[in-house]
């Protein structure tokens, strides 16, 4: 297959202070010609809205953000048009905590810099030509590393998402052909988390309930209801346009119960005890079909609000 790389938009961040010439001259040499620069996490915002980029390198340290946040807010579809675009991310000051959250991000490399060309050239040609499937968990969205939980290996399917990357060095797409496999592939996975966030939210709220059975009230049982909260919220968004719309009663009725709990994490209203697994349940039932048709999710989250709609007012 004859590639090029000179349609290959690419975005290149570094901060201020650090000399990116030669990393700028080696993809230069890899035939790149069209290069975005920016140097803050302000300006990777700016230039995912008009024109997202089909690879961005970005350094790790840009100091007005935290570069892996953004990189989870791309993957998760929170910023941006392109959820899918390759990511390498460069480092001058390599450590065991930063590999790890550059992985958990979601972001496709890690190069420790000083790099040769030829280091660059073999992981944009990895990028390029034998990138990894994308993984789709309640915690996780991006490539496949296998690093999660045991449980999560045995559920969690690969799939295959759109490389940008590849169809502009190859030349065999247009534009509009590229953004509708973009869509269909936003699509596929937003329903994959959906269910993935249904399941999470079952598993959160056992997981509480037995710390409260158990006493073991502390700050793990904390972050157990802040990570129920978040989850909730990203079900609510998720499932904004879709046909199961209306079932984001639920998810809402249960971010306003955890919140609360929250609050008051040492003794919770018992009210908001008993709303918690109904919530749960009734948000599992709701999603347990992501490829039913309107109609029927509908029908099933009409149902279940009715049912709890009078205990969710406080």
């Amino acid at each position: 297959m004859k590639t090029s790389f000179d349609k290959v938009d690419l975005l290149l961040v570094a901060p201020k202070n650090q000399n990116s010439s030669s990393l700028r001259q080696s993809l230069t040499d890899l035939d790149f010609r069209d290069i975005r620069t920016g140097s803050s996490i302000q300006d990777i915002l700016k230039s995912l809205e008009p024109r997202p980029p089909d690879l961005l390198i970005t350094d790790s340290d840009l100091g007005d953000g935290d570069v892996c946040t953004l990189i989870s807010d791309i993957r998760n579809h929170r910023i941006g048009t392109n959820p899918f675009m390759s990511i390498i991310v460069t480092t001058w000051t390599p450590s065991e905590s930063l590999v790890h959250r550059v992985v958990e991000s979601g972001a496709d490399d890690l190069l420790v810099q000083p790099a040769s060309r030829g280091q660059l050239r073999s992981r944009i040609d990895g990028l390029t030509f034998n990138r990894k499937p994308f993984i789709i968990t309640a915690r996780y969205i991006g490539p496949d590393r296998r690093n999660m939980g045991r449980e999560e290996k045995l559920t969690a399917t690969p799939i295959n998402v759109p490389n940008l990357l590849l169809a502009k060095a190859s030349g065999d797409k247009d534009a509009g052909e590229l953004q509708r496999a973009v869509d269909a592939a936003v699509s596929s996975v937003n329903k994959n988390k959906l269910s993935r966030n249904a399941a999470h939210i079952g598993a959160l709220v056992k997981q509480i309930l037995m710390a409260y059975k158990k006493q073991t009230i502390d700050g793990q049982l904390v972050d157990l209801l802040g990570n129920l909260v978040v989850t909730a919220e990203d079900a609510t968004r998720r499932l904004t346009g879709t046909p199961f719309a209306a079932a984001s009663k639920l998810c809402d009725a249960l971010v306003k119960v955890a919140k609360r709990m929250e609050q008051s994490f040492r003794s919770p209203d018992q009210k908001d005890m008993r709303l918690l697994p109904q919530l749960a349940m009734s948000i599992h039932l709701a999603l347990k079909d992501v490829n039913s048709d309107t109609k029927t999710a509908d029908e099933i989250s009409t149902a279940i609000s009715t049912v709890i709609d009078g205990s969710l007012d406080k």
